[in-house]
């Protein structure tokens, strides 16, 4: 009977085992197939972007067998800065759980072993996470201290895709501190990025149209959100959140024209929506509508349950709004003393909330420091690097210079000597001509004559013959001193057929 009990039970574990293994988030594959990737940094862009995904949306009773499952995975694959990664997941875990202070204590602990490293991309990937951590802990001045040195980082490396992202990031910070002038500044730095080098990157361009309808729902200008709103719904796509962005802007709309039975019905309808990303915002909002569609009770009932959340998710800024309101309520109903009281605690938050906006103003304000110091140290450097180039090019174009310079003096002066030459051997040619082979060929003539208008032809050129010789025997030598000077001026050419002339010819 025992024995029975036991083997069902087993059964029942492997079969729960393997149920839940089925339904676990973490894709080994997918794993697998990251490290297979030959780029460091698109590596640890993959990887950061995995174990997020992998804590998204998952129950809390498996988050920490996803934990198990991921240390275990960079184990087995032996994952360069492993202890970094192990803090990520530690961090992750304890900020789905809500455990803020436990989830930015491991950030910090991920960001220190990334430094040791001298891993850029991982320091700006765990900073930027650190400044989500601390923005919904309300601490606006760390989140913009931690954005400023992930931005450090990002220029760094020289990636205009991660300076888009921590501009988004930025906006999002100065947007829950109120200060949306300055949103939309870092916003419109982030379009302008985007269009140049992530014209078709869907998820930019969703997340930098909702954060300015965000902005300009706080605003109070239903025109500009309803532009950006229309953005957001020509996006088409299975994106994560797209959805919720476009039905939370859509209440957002009927908030800003006091359509407040429309914005209560939608917002109501998005809690029963498995699709729909609902938060406390939306219950802000719920809040909101109902108090200004005249149904108080509805909204005292959800401003004490959002009271009683833990302080690490409900910073003085959410407070700030939420006393306002029920002092607003009691205002309304004549009851001064709580009226009195609900202000008090309203006016409490807002100091908070002004010495830390005070703060934020004066890290915003040495960040614009940084910027413009990195600004001028990029451009320092590339004017530096154009001015190495400029350097070298006027250096090989004086060597050019000099190169051609020298060949043609060498060949004017080779010039010059040949004409010289050319010169002194003409001279000396003109004089052998005319000394020489002339000479020689006017005492032939003469002999010729002589023999040709003689009575006895015969006996004058016997008495001739040797003078004759001899005088063909000058010339023939005059020719061929002619044709040896020849040859000194023309290398290669065959001038011996003007230079010989037979015996046997001359005696013909």
């Amino acid at each position: 009977m025992f024995k029975s009990l036991f083997y069902i039970s087993v059964l029942l574990t492997c079969f729960a085992l393997k149920v839940n293994a089925a339904a676990s988030p973490v894709n080994i594959n997918s794993f697998k197939t990251i490290m297979k990737i030959g780029d460091h940094v698109e590596k640890e862009k993959k990887m950061v972007s995995y174990i997020k995904g992998c804590f998204q949306d998952t129950p809390e009773a498996n988050l920490p067998g996803v934990k198990t499952t991921l240390n275990k995975l960079l184990i087995q694959f032996h994952v360069e800065n492993r202890t970094a990664f192990e803090y990520f997941i530690e961090s992750m875990y304890q900020r789905t759980l809500t455990h803020m202070d436990d989830a930015e204590a491991a950030m910090v602990k991920a960001i220190e072993f990334a430094g040791k490293n001298d891993d850029h991309y991982l320091m700006y990937s765990f900073l930027s996470h650190l400044a989500f951590i601390q923005t919904d802990e309300g601490n606006a001045i760390e989140a913009v201290t931690s954005y400023g040195l992930s931005k450090k980082e990002a220029l760094k490396l020289k990636d205009p895709h991660l300076q888009l992202q921590i501009d988004i990031n930025m906006s999002d910070v100065y947007y829950k501190n109120n200060f949306y002038n300055q949103s939309l500044f870092y916003l419109d730095e982030a379009e302008v990025l985007a269009k140049k080098y992530a014209a078709n990157d869907q998820h930019a361009s969703k997340l930098i149209y909702y954060n300015k309808a965000e902005n300009f729902f706080r605003m109070n200008k239903p025109d500009s959100l309803k532009k950006y709103h229309d953005k957001l719904n020509a996006i088409k796509g299975n994106i994560y959140k797209l959805y919720t962005y476009q039905k939370r802007t859509a209440y957002y709309l009927y908030l800003l024209q006091y359509d407040f039975k429309n914005a209560i019905k939608l917002i109501k309808a998005m809690q029963r929506d498995t699709l729909y990303k609902y938060n406390d915002q939306d219950q802000q909002n719920l809040a909101d509508a109902y108090f200004n569609g005249g149904q108080p009770d509805s909204a005292i009932t959800i401003i004490n349950e959002l009271l009683n959340q833990p302080l690490e998710i409900n910073h003085p800024e959410i407070k700030y709004h939420l006393y306002k309101v029920l002092g607003q309520i009691a205002e309304g109903r004549k009851d001064h003393k709580l009226a009195g009281y609900n202000f008090k605690l309203s006016l409490e938050q807002a100091e908070d909330v002004i010495n830390r906006l005070t703060q934020v103003g004066n890290i915003s304000s040495q960040i614009k420091i940084d910027e413009i110091e990195g600004s001028y140290m990029q451009k320092d450097e590339s004017y530096k690097r154009e001015r190495i180039w400029l350097i070298f090019a006027v250096v090989v174009a004086l060597l050019i210079i000099v190169i051609i310079t020298m060949f043609y003096r060498s060949a004017k002066q080779k010039r010059h000597y040949e004409k010289l030459l050319f010169t002194t051997q003409k001279k000396e040619l003109a004089f052998i001509n005319s000394h020489e082979v002339r000479r020689h060929l006017s005492n032939i003539l003469g002999i010729i004559d002589i023999i040709k208008n003689s009575d006895n032809n015969e006996k004058e050129y016997k008495q001739f013959e040797d003078h004759l010789f001899c005088s063909v025997e000058s010339m023939d030598k005059a020719i061929k001193s002619i044709s040896a000077k020849l040859d000194e001026q023309l290398p290669g050419a065959d001038n011996s057929n003007l230079s010989h002339i037979p015996k046997s010819a001359v005696s013909a």
